[in-house]
């Protein structure tokens, strides 16, 4: 892991974890080494190991509680999780019904809050392009207690809210301390005086596109990483268009998938700045769901761990391939279904939940059927 040193007397505030290179033996480890509480809230808990340690902790005396999503498909994944985690000491509960809890924030002994990209969903540690923020700032680890605890007090008809501290450098969703998320990540994004490296799973939210696009007009080197899906060719084409250089990994079940966000502001300048977390650029995480973030800069002791987070982009893009507006909208065809954006969806493309065992017709009349391949629903030949 790398280190970061906060601003103001030397101090480690920040550490640095990327998958899928670093494994999940560091996390294990935190749990192991909790001596009075693990608080959890996470979208999608399906990890023996991490259930186990949980477990683990909560008989050795660690107040042990754990949030989990049911409102999306949580309810299906976490199920396991949910009971075998009950059957054994841990306090676990459903979140707030009708928001998706997509954060990913683990809280131990109120000294240390892990703020990531990553579920703890095992079978996609070795394929997925994920990071860690492990947060020892003291104000920013209340807030995350704080927010942990409005959330667990909720109730099955609760409204997810920010807490009353106002902590620096944290972006919640929804209901910021200092507006949207969207208008912290388009601020985030508009702030790039030279170059702004972009990584999400999805692209949806106009606002975040179009802030992109802009600052490739303005002159600003604009870089983007993703997985192909033709969900997001619309954006793919406003900011391809505005000089943004777009690349992306295929979505086969051998292919690193990108499922990190995170906005990189003119790295390797003075004032270079990170924003990473669980917020993906589409207006439903943006708005509605639970969702954490955090933003590193030089000047906060972000540095190292920027500079890490970069290469690794760096690493990233140069692997990938710059995309091709090849799946143009499905006017007068007889493809079906459609995606979001009305494309005809391609034989390895990933389908969502509603889709799942449907079958279809691809956009070069092939007949496809969305089914679970390699632990991935996907659009496959049929």
């Amino acid at each position: 892991m790398a280190a970061a040193h906060a601003a103001g007397r030397g101090r480690t505030y920040y550490r640095l974890v990327q998958y899928p290179g670093a494994g999940f033996g560091g996390f294990y480890d935190q749990i192991g080494a909790a001596r009075r509480s693990i608080d959890m809230e996470i979208y999608e808990l399906a990890d023996p190991t991490a259930e186990h340690a949980l477990a683990a902790a909560a008989h050795r005396g660690v107040t042990v509680r754990v949030l989990l999503d049911r409102a999306f498909h949580g309810g299906v994944v976490n199920r396991g999780a949910f009971r075998y985690l009950r059957r054994h000491g841990v306090q676990v509960r459903w979140a707030p019904g009708g928001y998706i809890f997509h954060i990913k924030a683990t809280t131990f002994d109120r000294r240390t809050s892990d703020i990531s990209t990553a579920n703890l969903t095992a079978r996609y540690y070795g394929s997925s392009r994920d990071a860690e923020i492990i947060d020892t700032n003291p104000r920013q680890v209340r807030a995350v207690e704080r927010t942990f605890a409005n959330d667990w007090t909720a109730g099955s008809a609760g409204v997810p809210r920010y807490n009353t501290v106002q902590a620096k450098g944290l972006v919640w969703s929804p209901n910021t301390a200092t507006g949207t998320a969207e208008s912290a990540l388009i601020g985030e994004i508009s702030a790039a005086l030279h170059s702004i490296d972009f990584e999400s799973e999805e692209l949806a939210d106009s606002g975040i596109y179009d802030a992109l696009a802009a600052d490739a007009r303005r002159g600003v080197h604009c870089r983007i990483v993703m997985t192909r899906s033709s969900e997001w060719d619309t954006a793919f084409r406003k900011v391809s268009r505005a000089g943004c250089h777009v690349h992306l990994f295929p979505n086969t079940s051998t292919a690193l998938y990108i499922h990190e966000k995170l906005i990189l502001d003119d790295h390797g300048a003075a004032r270079q700045s990170l924003l990473i977390g669980s917020q993906n650029a589409s207006v439903t995480s943006l708005t509605r769901n639970r969702e954490l973030s955090i933003l590193l800069r030089n000047s906060h002791g972000g540095r190292p761990v920027i500079n890490r987070v970069a290469r690794t982009f760096s690493s990233d893009y140069r692997h990938a391939s710059p995309w091709r507006n090849s799946n143009p909208p499905a006017t007068g065809s007889s493809c079906y279904p459609l995606s979001s954006s009305g494309h005809c969806y391609s034989a390895g493309e990933f389908c969502a939940t509603a889709q799942h065992g449907m079958s279809g017709i691809a956009g070069d009349g092939t007949p496809i059927i969305c089914t679970l391949t390699g632990g991935y629903w996907r659009w496959e030949p049929n």
